[in-house]
């Protein structure tokens, strides 16, 4: 078997000559230049050359002449080594084993390499596959303190931007119905009432529930407005606020909120979420069941949840009401909460008292 070498020899240049190396059953044949030389296999030492060593020189000495053939390509060398004179040496199966060992570990050390340019990206898909998963995992684990801290610090953000009323009717109605639907809860529950004249209400995490006027002022008698505070109140008390914000702010929130770290950054970045969050339809069934639950057990008629969503549905058109885009209302609500006034049969709840409605 012949290979393309690179042969230093006696008469040769000191860089070395291209030609050939050729081998027999029992001899090395070389051949550059002119220059010509041989020896057994026997006399010949094997040892890996080149970058990263991928070749192989077969050096021998001749009286007091010295010969060193370069086989520098990495298949040939290869070659060379599974030929059945070379292969049957020692030398040879010492080269063979160390190249084994150097072939595992490069894969093993580029393995690693794409491993650790790739975990950012698969760790991005699985986040973003069990994204509901890890948020709700995440939230279990955040104490009430942390996430009352994240409810003021979001609220501070929003107060310079809120008219806030402090006094008045529609207040003390607000004042009232919250205090009566929220009692014995694990939340110490702030209601505010602010002047807009949109139709919106939010909940911010740990218990702060803000009412705008437009709210109250569109509905038609005071257990629609109960029913929509113990509707906020129950995204309180199941986290989806909380749990709304794990997920889009992803794990710097979840971090911030275990550490208590909130920083001005976060919360107004959680001031933002909050304000324009969009509730899962599973949450907003869950807000429903509770609140219809909560009213029941507080002596109120559940019938104004029902009803003041349906009204609000009936409001779509060119610039539906705020609440819409964060509470949509659907006929498969009405539905299921007229499904759950059926039980109620003949049962009579005492009317709110507030004859005169809305409060002004």
């Amino acid at each position: 078997m012949q290979f393309d070498a690179l042969v230093f020899g006696p008469g040769l240049p000191a860089g070395g000559a291209r030609g050939s190396l050729a081998v027999d059953g029992v001899h090395v044949h070389v051949r550059a230049d002119g220059a010509a030389g041989s020896a057994p296999l026997s006399a010949v030492e094997l040892r890996e050359v080149g970058f990263g060593r991928p070749g192989i020189e077969c050096a021998w000495a001749a009286g007091t002449e010295r010969w060193a053939v370069h086989v520098l390509d990495p298949q040939a060398a290869a070659r060379l080594l599974t030929v059945p004179a070379v292969a049957a040496s020692p030398q040879a199966t010492v080269l063979q084993s160390r190249r084994r060992r150097r072939n595992v570990g490069r894969t093993l050390g580029w393995s690693v390499v794409a491993l650790l340019v790739l975990l950012p990206v698969i760790l991005l898909l699985l986040i973003v596959l069990q994204a509901d998963r890890l948020a709700g995992w995440a939230t279990r684990h955040v104490p009430v303190e942390a996430e009352v801290r994240l409810g003021r610090a979001a609220f501070d953000t929003l107060r310079a931007d809120l008219d806030l009323q402090v006094s008045g009717p529609a207040y003390e109605a607000v004042q009232a119905l919250g205090g009566r639907l929220a009692a014995g809860s694990r939340y110490r529950y702030e209601f505010h009432v602010a002047r807009d004249a949109t139709v919106n209400a939010f909940a911010l995490p740990g218990g702060i529930i803000v009412v705008h006027t437009g709210l109250i002022e569109a509905t038609r008698r005071a257990e629609e407005l109960a029913g929509v505070l113990a509707h906020e109140i129950e995204h309180v008390e199941q986290r989806h606020a909380l749990e709304g914000v794990v997920k889009n702010l992803g794990l710097r929130a979840a971090w911030a909120l275990a550490t208590g770290d909130l920083g001005g950054t976060l919360a107004g970045e959680a001031a933002l979420r909050l304000t324009g969050l969009q509730f899962s339809r599973d949450a907003e069934a869950e807000a429903d069941a509770g609140a219809f639950a909560r009213l029941v057990e507080r002596g109120i008629d559940p019938s104004g949840l029902r009803t003041f969503f349906v009204t609000l549905g009936e409001r779509v058109g060119p610039e539906p009401p705020a609440l819409l885009s964060t509470h949509p209302a659907s006929a498969e609500r009405a539905r299921v909460l007229a499904g759950k006034l059926a039980p109620l049969g003949g049962r009579r709840f005492e009317p709110l008292p507030y004859p005169n409605w809305p409060p002004q």
